[in-house]
């Protein structure tokens, strides 16, 4: 018999299951949609998903792939992650709205292609089979840019020195293009991302270069300034790619790991044809009305490296809540507990695994205690945790209280804007912006009373959130707080 406490389900970072067993990542990866071949095509350059959905993984995987297939010498990889870069860089949500305001979008626009136009230079210079490698004129402008400080981690920094336009930068002749001085090989900084992608470009190495871009997936709510940048850095890549596409180059290749509501929440030009023909939407079924259908049970098997069947013949049928209460059907009581990420899966079997007695299949018990514990130890301080830098620490620390203050499941604006005022943090947030980021963590769903239908949207594009209420609290927080599930007297 299957012995579920000797099988493995990840971690919930795919950057340490990469660290510790990178062999295994790939093995037991479920990749629905062919990755490798569809970037290395220039058909996919965008990921799209709430956090936790597996975007990150995404793009460790396609490298990795890559890597076993024509030698890890041959892969040079480049992983931005805007969440984890040094305390001392300007986080994106903080950009003025000056700065990426809808005058200067092109400008906005110019930057990002630079940003990544450098990123893209260095890997190919750091590679000895580039011609670029040995080009005095590439390594020159790499270091006229670094001294501009126009090679700098921190994509506001680079912003503003672009708004500057103070100055120009000289080019190898391959990269000129038509805005280039008649009498000189310089271009001004709005122009320089342009060149600077033209020179990576054209660019010959039997190897491959793949640059990631992550840590974009904040719930920012209602900052303009956010998702234009956003906006801003989809049609930019676009445009790289098309670049790179045109140039029939093999060697060069990009990854935007992104929200798949900054669609819904920015409209630009050519967007919804962007997403179709560029972004893969990482959707694990959660609107699913059989719990069977959704493909978390797929994955959380393929990474244990058993068969589905076999997997889920280790939990009972349903789950038994109380001696009032009807028995539930435990695939559905387990994903209730969830956001409908790989990263709540990987936890939740974890703790199933912990719970469990070897050789033994899971009691209706011993999956409540499981579910119970998921919810304690993971799901709150999830939400807690992705708040920072986001809401006041002040709010962050007093967000349990607000929630403990609820009087059941279901809630009201008037009974959130009471909790707020009682916790004594009226001053540090609005009832709305904690409200919208509770529902887009995916902690709270609107709820219809007439007719009786929940949604948890964990930053979906498939529904907009309620700002009027009422609302329900998130399964797994009402066990992780002790929230009664009805409503006090």
């Amino acid at each position: 018999m299957l012995d579920i406490t000797r099988l493995y389900f990840g971690r919930a970072s795919a950057e340490r299951d990469v660290l510790h067993d990178p062999d295994r990542f790939v093995n037991t990866y479920l990749d629905r949609w062919n990755l490798p071949g569809r970037v290395l095509d220039h058909e996919t350059f965008l990921i799209l998903g709430p956090k936790g959905s597996g975007k990150s993984a995404a793009a460790q995987y396609v490298a990795l792939k890559w890597k076993r297939e024509i030698g890890e010498h041959a892969v040079f990889t480049n992983f931005v992650d805007f969440d984890e870069l040094n305390r001392s860089q300007s986080p994106l949500y903080s950009l003025e709205k000056r700065l990426v305001s809808g005058e200067v979008t092109a400008l906005t626009d110019a930057a990002w292609k630079l940003f990544i136009g450098v990123r893209m230079l260095e890997s190919l210079i750091q590679d000895g089979a580039c011609d670029l490698s040995r080009d005095p004129q590439a390594l020159k402008l790499l270091a006229d840019l670094k001294s501009a400080g126009l090679a700098d981690d921190d994509y506001p920094k680079v912003l503003r020195r672009i708004r500057e336009r103070k100055s120009t930068i000289s080019i190898p002749k391959i990269a000129s293009t038509e805005w280039k001085s008649a009498d000189t090989d310089s271009v001004s900084l709005p122009q320089l991302g342009d060149a600077v992608i033209r020179l990576a470009a054209a660019s010959v190495t039997s190897n491959r270069h793949l640059l990631s871009i992550d840590g974009l997936d904040k719930a920012i709510g209602d900052n303009e300034s956010y998702w234009r940048t956003l906006a801003a850095l989809v049609r930019a890549s676009d445009w790289i790619s098309q670049r790179l596409l045109r140039a029939g180059n093999r060697s060069i290749f990009l990854l935007i790991m992104c929200r798949n509501d900054v669609f819904r929440r920015i409209n630009f030009a050519d967007s919804a044809k962007i997403a179709a023909d560029g972004g893969i939407n990482i959707d694990w079924g959660a609107e699913a009305r059989d719990p069977r259908d959704v493909m978390l049970w797929d994955y959380v098997a393929r990474k244990a490296q058993v068969e589905v069947n076999d997997l889920l013949s280790l939990l009972p049928d349903f789950v038994e809540l109380g001696p009032s209460a009807r028995p539930k059907s435990t695939l559905r009581y387990l994903l209730d507990f969830t956001r409908y990420t790989p990263r709540d899966m990987n936890l939740l079997f974890g703790a199933l695994k912990e719970k469990a007695s070897p050789g033994r299949s899971l009691s209706s018990s011993q999956v409540r205690s499981a579910a119970d514990n998921f919810s304690s130890s993971h799901l709150l301080s999830e939400i807690l945790s992705e708040a920072t830098g986001l809401l006041d620490q002040q709010v962050i620390n007093r967000l349990p209280q607000v929630l403990q203050a609820m009087p059941g499941r279901e809630f009201t604006r008037e009974a959130l804007k009471s909790a707020i005022e009682t916790a004594g943090i009226q001053d540090s947030v609005t009832l709305d912006d904690l409200a919208e980021y509770l529902f887009l963590q995916g902690a709270i769903g609107n709820f219809r009373p007439n007719a009786g239908y929940v949604q948890f949207y964990h930053r979906r594009n498939t529904y907009d959130y309620n700002r009027s209420g009422p609302w329900w609290i998130h399964n797994g927080l009402m066990i992780a707080l002790n929230i009664p599930f009805s409503s006090q007297p």
